[in-house]
């Protein structure tokens, strides 16, 4: 368990908080390029508790400025996005991509006012089809974008095929991640002899952790006892300060974010991509389920009608708590919660345990070693950042983030690290087993 001041440092996000501090160090993926056209109009986000527009100039550049104008507090939402700058609606103040105001047009001809005019801004860059923001105190010379190898593929050998708006804090899905042995419970099917397409199914229900310490942040392997003498291996990495990598397969790479937008709130955006072949085609999203009670849909579902006036307003999915996350009796039959994807049943389970999760009543088990090792190391480096101004793991070293994950069955006496390191640095292109792993996903 964790202590209320160190659930309230790891959980808290806004201006002038630890976290907050730390994640303003990073560039953090947010929107999708395509949704801000060159003089396209704005579109509203929140992230790390500032409610911000997010555009692009005529030029094609990026930007992230305040919502508000200076002038009255009108929101430029309704302005004009023209001529490589922002235009307020209500008084025509316009503003470029660095924030500076560069036309005053109700003021007199001879006031130099807009000079000294000057709203928050924040640099925008595009990689690998998202446009990400950087916070942090380097706005002049800011560091580089992660370089994910998702970055770097063709476009037809990546799925940007996950986006959505939750209602609970970031920590909560990031801990999900890190834990193994959920999957055979939460996202399983019933029975081995049914479809893969009901759920994922392996008869150990328990698995051995064993935990490495990363420059990026962590990688745990869970270990696992084959019915033919083998062992299942399933890979995951914790990657500073969101990121979670679960276990990847021959057919991709899977990778999962967790930018906070506030304290109760959190973006999550997936990522699949294959190091040389096409991706079989994006699977989201979707807009209706299956007419096949209990088969899975890929992704968050349906989305909900443009919820305008609201951050991320296209991103909202239909099944939500109130909802009960479309959970269906008769799908129970065929998989374990009857709820139709495997993101809609953590998310189910996730805002279960309400805005911000009380860590100081959990029990944590053996099995949780990833979730306490992962908080420690963003506990340790927020504090180090507020105490020292030490600068948090892989902000200055993009290069940290070209990794991967797998799921594979080895021979018992395989040196798992040894044998998995190629793929796991993106070292070589061959997935490091040929075969599947014995009643596991298939």
């Amino acid at each position: 368990m964790l202590s209320t001041d160190d659930t309230e440092l790891l959980c808290r996000v806004g201006p002038g908080t630890p976290m907050g501090d730390l994640m303003r160090q990073y560039w953090m993926p947010l929107i999708y390029s395509w949704e801000i056209p060159p003089d396209g109009q704005p579109k509203r986000v929140r992230v790390l508790g500032e409610d911000l527009l997010a555009w692009r100039s005529s030029d094609g550049t990026p930007s992230f400025t305040q919502e508000r104008c200076p002038h009255r507090g009108a929101s430029m939402f309704y302005g004009r996005n023209e001529e490589d700058g922002l235009r307020c609606a209500y008084h025509g103040w316009k503003f470029d991509v660095t924030g500076q105001c560069i036309e005053m047009p109700n003021e007199v001809a001879e006031s130099n006012f807009k000079n000294k005019v000057q709203i928050t801004a924040y640099k925008g860059a595009d990689y690998g089809g998202m446009t990400w923001i950087y916070m942090g105190p380097r706005q002049e010379n800011p560091p580089g974008v992660p370089e994910f190898e998702w970055g770097e593929v063709p476009d037809d050998q990546r799925a940007l095929y996950r986006k959505a708006v939750y209602e609970w804090n970031w920590m909560q899905s990031l801990e999900g991640e890190m834990d193994s042995t959920h999957v055979y419970f939460l996202h399983a099917r019933n029975k081995r002899e049914e479809s893969p397409k009901f759920g994922l199914f392996h008869t150990g229900l328990s698995a051995k952790f064993h935990l490495r310490e990363a420059d990026y942040g962590l990688m745990y392997a869970a270990e696992r006892e084959e019915e033919d003498g083998n062992v299942y291996w399933r890979t995951t990495n914790f990657m500073f300060p969101f990121y979670g990598m679960f276990p990847g397969s021959p057919t991709s790479v899977p990778l999962s974010i967790y930018v906070p937008i506030d304290d109760t709130h959190t973006l999550h955006m997936g990522v699949r991509w294959h190091p040389t072949e096409k991706m079989k085609g994006a699977l989201w999203p979707v807009d209706d389920l299956p007419a096949n009670k209990g088969e899975l849909i890929d992704g968050m579902g349906p989305m909900r009608p443009e919820q305008k006036g609201k951050f991320f307003s296209d991103w909202w999915p239909e099944a939500r708590i109130d909802t009960d996350f479309l959970m269906d009796q008769e799908s129970k039959k065929l998989n374990f919660t009857g709820i139709p994807s495997v993101r809609l049943q953590d998310a189910a389970v996730l805002q279960s345990m309400g805005p911000i999760m009380d860590r100081t009543v959990e029990h944590l088990c053996t099995t949780d070693a990833a979730i306490i090792k992962v908080r420690r190391k963003l506990i340790n480096a927020a504090k180090l950042l507020r105490d020292d101004g030490v600068i948090p793991p892989g902000v200055d070293n993009p290069e940290w983030y070209r990794l991967r994950t797998c799921n594979v069955s080895l021979a018992r006496d395989t040196d798992w690290e040894e044998e998995l390191a190629d793929w796991h640095y993106a070292r070589t292109t061959e997935y490091p087993s040929s075969g599947v792993p014995q009643g596991s996903t298939r």
